[in-house]
């Protein structure tokens, strides 16, 4: 298991906000991690979504350019 400091977390550079629909699971876990890491949901998501973004290049256009 590596091991990620805490500051890998913390949102950079410009911010955005989306809106999205998650199960209610989803939802209600990111809470409990957030009160338990002290990570807002926020740096929870942004994580969560770098990670499957950087594991699912093939969902993105063959001409996209990032």
């Amino acid at each position: 298991m590596s091991c990620v400091m805490k500051d890998d977390y913390k949102l950079q550079g410009t911010t955005a906000k989306i809106e999205a629909e998650v199960e209610k699971a989803v939802a209600d876990q990111i809470q409990v991690m957030s009160k338990y890491t002290k990570h807002s949901a926020s740096e929870l998501v942004n994580t969560a979504l770098k990670r499957f973004i950087s594991q699912h290049k093939d969902f993105f256009p063959a001409d996209y350019k990032a």
